[in-house]
């Protein structure tokens, strides 16, 4: 049921959006079957516009990391035809392209079936990456995330965004805010690392979270838990050199159970995955469990061993959608053709893209396997004169015995996730004092998270009411703490 009104939705999405002369090109290979559904959902607004909140109503358990040159529109589409369920991110998409790139379905457009989506921008300008998030919106993706993790020197160095942008928190907040404020019904996230350069230590992360989530609303971050240094190690040494601490993500979930938080890094597989979901903390509010999992390079390079079983260990479905990689293959290679020339036909004949480019995400379906080898130079071999991927595949799968083609995804158990039990101390609480009036001190406690009580130093305790404090033990004065989450104020106040 929730599929079908998943689809349901993104096909008035598809409706919405036949301004696009692309889009257009797209619905009239839709089934007719399903253009009445997608009419359906236009004709009756109210069942369009409560099945538009499906896609953000599923927990993002899994998804698969937002990779440039890696999570391209026709690697996603290829998740997406193994698993129903994970959440799929675009490559990062540079606030600037969006603005004065008019061919923006380039960038930005997706055939329905990939959500849940996500579209990550890349910007360090509240102002830009807010009028970047009113195209975004235009396309119907579920959330919008904002790199503030990439070490590449042409986008943290130059670009002066990504990764460096953890050096400013105010800044990334601001941004966020601005994205929010100009698109309010799409939620913002942030994916960060641990930190960067000498600002590494748990302390400056936690205050990176709560600057961002305090000043923006974001609820939601992704965490490469590695930090990275913007000098002296180039993106690939920056995946493997700093230290991995997957704890800290934990310890974060510890000391702000009130927000989410997802782990990033080095995750080889969806039962890993599973694991890492149902860990949980003694004495920590609500387990102190992860909000999610993403995985990385490991779901292009072993796309089907990673995902094939993500619906059933990871979302609890009683069977996974693709029964084997040759059902897979067949589909994709419809769709595929379809792709083919879909952007650019030029008088010569060249296509874009072409037939090598949408053929690229299948590369690795067959990692490990026997035949392998084989097959990728028999493919190499028909890139010259194949003008369809169905074509290239039919003509080369026989590389492989039918046990292969024809396995259903291997059903691994979920074992307990093993980490460092070591987690990192809480980031020691920030306090102001000074003296202030009785009303001074109800105006800080009204900006607090529990604005009705305080605690004196000592055992006293005592209540904020109106705009005057209660004496708990008869002196004129009393040393007060204000206290709400982790955030506490000391003030001096005057009894009324």
């Amino acid at each position: 049921m929730q599929a079908s009104i998943r689809g349901c939705c993104a096909k008035a999405t598809l409706a919405r959006n036949a301004a696009a002369p692309s889009v257009k090109a797209w619905r009239s290979q839709i089934t007719t079957h399903s253009l009445l559904t997608a009419l359906r959902c236009h004709s009756h607004p109210a069942e369009a516009s409560s099945s538009s909140n499906m896609h953000t109503e599923s927990q993002q358990l899994l998804s698969v990391a937002p990779m440039m040159d890696w999570t391209d529109l026709h690697f996603r589409q290829l998740c997406r035809l193994i698993s129903k369920q994970t959440w799929l991110y675009t490559e990062m998409v540079v606030d600037q392209t969006l603005l004065h790139n008019p061919d923006t379905d380039r960038f930005l457009w997706f055939p329905p079936e990939q959500h849940p989506i996500v579209c990550q921008l890349g910007g360090s300008n509240p102002k830009t990456l807010a009028a970047a998030a009113k195209v975004v919106a235009k396309y119907g993706y579920d959330e919008i995330n904002l790199n503030c993790g990439c070490p590449s020197e042409r986008v943290a160095g130059a670009g002066c965004f990504g990764a460096a942008m953890m050096l400013q928190p105010q800044l990334v907040a601001q941004c966020c805010q601005a994205m929010q404020e100009a698109v309010p019904h799409i939620p913002i996230t942030v994916k960060c690392r641990l930190g960067v350069d000498e600002t590494d230590s748990y302390e400056a992360l936690c205050s990176f979270i709560k600057t961002v989530s305090e000043q923006s609303g974001v609820r939601h971050f992704i965490m490469h838990c590695r930090k990275c240094m913007l000098s002296g190690l180039n993106p690939a040494q920056n995946r493997t050199i700093p230290p991995l601490k997957r704890e800290w993500a934990l310890a974060l979930k510890r000391d702000f159970p009130h927000l989410q938080f997802s782990l990033n890094g080095v995750v080889q597989n969806c039962q890993e995955a599973a694991a890492i979901i149902g860990h949980r903390q003694e004495g920590v509010e609500g387990g102190g469990g992860l909000h999610g999992v993403m995985i990385g390079r490991q779901a292009f390079y072993q796309t089907w061993s990673c995902l094939a079983d993500a619906d059933r260990a990871v979302f609890g479905a009683t069977c996974n959608p693709a029964v084997s990689r040759r059902q897979v293959l067949e589909k994709y290679g419809k769709y595929a053709d379809a792709m083919i020339g879909k952007w650019l036909v030029r008088d010569n004949g060249q296509k874009s893209p072409n037939v090598r480019t949408v053929f690229k995400p299948l590369l690795n379906m067959f990692h490990g396997e026997r035949g392998s080898k084989r097959w990728k130079q028999a493919v190499d071999a028909k890139f010259k004169t194949a003008t369809s991927v169905s074509e290239l595949l039919r003509d080369t799968l026989q590389c492989f015995p039918d046990d292969v083609l024809d396995a259903p995804p291997k059903r691994q158990p979920v074992v307990a996730w093993q980490f460092d039990l070591n987690l990192p101390e809480p980031a020691p609480k920030r306090q102001c004092c000074g003296d202030v009036d009785s009303k001074r001190a109800v105006a800080m406690t009204e900006q607090l998270l529990n604005p009705n009580e305080f605690r004196l130093h000592g055992q006293h305790k005592g209540q904020v009411c109106g705009d005057a404090t209660t004496d708990t033990d008869g002196d004129d004065q009393d040393k007060v703490l204000l206290a709400a989450g982790d955030c506490s104020v000391a003030a001096s106040v005057a009894v009324s």
